[in-house]
């Protein structure tokens, strides 16, 4: 009779578990948006794939940020990845 494998691993003294993450956007937070004038852009250089799969989010982090600052933009795909223009509030903005 074959002995079973152990299902779980116990570590000593590993110290206590990393903080949650409660900053902000840790994926899309060090984006200078705050920082760019109306007309300026922001590029993310990405693969038509990573585009696909990240364009939604960065929408959403745009968005938020929106609301909480008054500043509007808009976010785009781009040629190089994903765009995102400070537009003037007079401008048409979808973000």
């Amino acid at each position: 009779m074959q002995e079973e494998g152990k299902r779980y691993r116990v570590y000593e003294n590993v110290g206590p578990p990393p903080p949650p993450n409660t900053g902000p956007n840790t994926k899309w937070g060090d984006l200078p948006l705050d920082t760019i004038q109306v007309g300026d852009l922001i590029e993310i250089p990405l693969t038509k794939e990573d585009v696909d799969g990240l364009i939604r989010s960065v929408q959403g982090y745009v968005y938020r940020l929106s609301r909480r600052t008054g500043k509007q933009y808009s976010v785009r795909k781009t040629e190089y990845g994903i765009g995102i223009w400070r537009v003037d509030s007079n401008d048409e903005a979808d973000t």
